[in-house]
């Protein structure tokens, strides 16, 4: 609840066609300027604190919590954004910062580099669909950023060729120490 006070405040002061006493405009603006003030304080609350006011995008309708908990939602019909890269012809990053979905089209033989994980304590996931750009087979070379360990499962190929356009390769990776130890599982090809 507010505690703006604005029934304080004498609309209908001054009166038309009357001599009217200084006090009552230094106590309607008094009270005005008080109201004002808990307005500024209460707002800079509510941009603070609360889901819209968590650096909110008035042109896209989004919200950046910055690493802020959200807790005891009940979640229903809720996506992920699927990010797709451009054909990737020569080394380059895959980072976090594009999401947890990643389609990604691969030109040459690459290696591709995860980086951007979130910080040491949160956990951060990505699944990237592979798939080349013209059905040729594609050797990836997995890397990580600041010198990480890749410790993958069993099914992981020796050799990671790329070999379809239409049947994709679908492989998770994970970490929670801001990518020291990722975590690679092969989930396989699809088709």
């Amino acid at each position: 609840m507010s505690n703006i006070n604005s029934a304080d405040i004498d609309e209908l002061f001054p009166v038309a066609g009357q001599d009217n006493d200084s006090q009552g405009f230094r106590d309607n603006f008094s009270l005005i300027k008080t109201a004002l003030a808990t307005a500024k304080s209460e707002i800079t609350t509510l941009e603070t604190t609360t889901a819209q006011g968590v650096a909110y995008d008035s042109a896209t309708n989004t919200n950046d919590f910055n690493g802020n908990v959200v807790r005891e939602a009940n979640m229903i019909a809720n996506t992920e954004e699927a990010y797709v890269s451009d054909v990737i012809e020569s080394t380059n990053d895959v980072t976090f910062a594009n999401g947890h979905y990643q389609i990604i089209t691969i030109g040459e033989d690459v290696t591709l580099t995860l980086t951007g994980w979130p910080a040491s304590g949160k956990a951060g996931k990505m699944r990237i669909l592979l798939r080349t750009d013209d059905g040729a087979t594609k050797t990836i070379t997995w890397a990580l950023s600041g010198g990480g360990v890749l410790k993958t499962d069993s099914s992981w190929p020796g050799t990671f060729n790329v070999t379809s356009t239409n049947d994709p390769i679908i492989v998770d990776f994970w970490t929670s120490d801001a990518g020291t130890v990722v975590y690679g599982q092969y989930l396989g090809q699809f088709d």
